[in-house]
């Protein structure tokens, strides 16, 4: 049995894709790609799952987890456990401590939910307008900065920004981007709520473990995916092809890298028809030398002086009255 009942099975032929077929957007080709890469994903999450247990260090897992989803979302190769180890190594500063930031305050505004509707719903105390004034500034905030945090890692491994610069792209793509942020959220939200209304309902250790399975394996690699498949064509319009429009010549590994077009540079044709056509180096050189030719008559070559005789000759010149012309040898 291949995958799941033949799901994941791609040793199968099939009927091939046309050369000129046009290319499958929206959910089937998210569906193709993060169906090809499951396992690998799965991989990528349990290796995040494992750098996250002391939780400072969730800066640094988002850090390596985002480049791997990000080169499978832009289906650049990428191998999971060397390039999500390298990743952490380039950035681990700025990922460290931005992770530190987002755990901070998403503990703050969390508190300060939690404490809301434990006074509220379960003491039954009578808030007052201030109270709900700060409430609905929390709620804003909490939900502003965490489609903040689908920006971060992706601006810390991808550009040269300092963390005040990543925390301001963050926030700008928070509002302009607010369609696919409202999207990603309620993809996520949909299935936190599947997997709570799973353990609510079927409240045993074999449904416990099979959601902490998928906590440690598959969400995680899946909400990066999907993170990255929906906002990568913001940053694209707004920070990458502004640049590059600026900047034609600078960079090209970096467009490489995100699977972007890359014009190689063009000898004009009028240039061309002049510079004539490189000789071609040849595939084997023989290392036997050719013999010399019998019937040549040798000639008699003049003596060379050896550098002794040479500086002796010089000597009597000098001696003579004469000026040497150079004093190398």
């Amino acid at each position: 049995m291949a995958g799941f009942f033949g799901l994941f099975n791609y040793s199968k032929e099939g009927p091939g894709v046309a050369k000129n077929a046009p290319q499958k957007r929206g959910f089937i080709h998210f569906y193709e790609i993060y169906s090809r890469k499951f396992w690998n994903l799965a991989l990528a999450g349990l290796m995040w799952f494992a750098v996250c247990i002391p939780l400072v260090t969730r800066g640094l897992a988002d850090a390596g987890l985002t480049y791997i989803t990000r080169s499978f979302t832009r289906e650049k190769h990428a191998f999971v456990r060397e390039d999500f180890v390298d990743a952490i190594r380039k950035n681990w500063r700025p990922a460290l401590i931005s992770g530190a930031i987002n755990q901070m305050v998403t503990g703050v505004m969390l508190y300060n939910i939690i404490t809301f509707i434990m006074e509220v719903w379960v003491r039954g105390k009578d808030p007052t307008a201030l109270t709900y004034i700060i409430i609905a500034i929390t709620l804003m905030g909490y939900g502003t900065f965490t489609w903040m945090k689908y920006y971060i890692p992706f601006l810390i491994i991808t550009f040269k920004l300092s963390l005040k610069q990543v925390y301001k792209n963050a926030f700008l793509f928070s509002a302009v981007n607010l369609k696919r942020n409202l999207l990603i959220s309620a993809i996520l939200i949909a299935i936190y709520g599947v997997l709570g209304f799973l353990l609510y309902t079927f409240p045993n250790p074999f449904m416990l473990a099979v959601i902490l399975l998928l906590v440690a394996t598959v969400l995680p690699a899946f909400r990066s995916f999907l993170i990255q498949y929906h906002i990568f064509p913001s940053i694209k319009k707004l920070i990458i092809d502004p640049y590059y429009k600026a900047n034609p010549g600078a960079d090209k590994q970096l467009r490489r890298n995100l699977n972007l077009d890359v014009e190689e540079e063009e000898i004009p044709s009028a240039q061309a028809e002049d510079k004539p056509a490189p000789a071609e180096e040849p595939v084997f050189v023989d290392t036997i030398p050719e013999p010399e030719p019998t019937n040549v008559p040798k000639k008699s070559l003049p003596k060379q002086y050896n550098e002794r005789e040479l500086r002796r000759f010089n000597r009597q010149v000098q001696a003579q009255g004469g000026e040497d012309d150079d004093d190398t040898i």
